[in-house]
């Protein structure tokens, strides 16, 4: 007996875990089918939810876009303020120079 014509009873095939191969064409195909059917939702779940992911990470990189603009206002006005600060003590060094006694 050869193994391609080697035949199991049910019971010996799910004991030995074995899965049994259907002989039509037909069943093999339409397994085939359904295999293929099962692929394709999973990769149309995969991209859902790729899309879904990248949709969140734009949002998210959208918002760290927002609060950078929002710090680097922050340093420019505090920029400012330092160099109006500078320039305030220059003034008051030169005037405490002018108005200083000399001796």
């Amino acid at each position: 007996m050869s193994a391609s014509t080697l035949t199991l009873p049910e019971t010996q095939a799910k004991a030995a875990g074995i899965v049994a191969f259907p002989q039509r064409p037909q069943d093999r195909l339409r397994i085939a089918l359904h295999k293929l059917d099962e692929a394709l939702c999973a990769q149309a779940r995969a991209t859902s939810d790729f899309r879904s992911a990248m949709g969140e990470l734009k949002s998210k990189v959208g918002g760290m876009q927002d609060g950078m603009m929002a710090y680097r206002d922050a340093l420019d006005r505090t920029a400012t303020e330092i160099d109006r600060a500078v320039k305030k003590a220059k003034e008051l060094r030169e005037t405490e120079r002018r108005t200083a006694p000399h001796g």
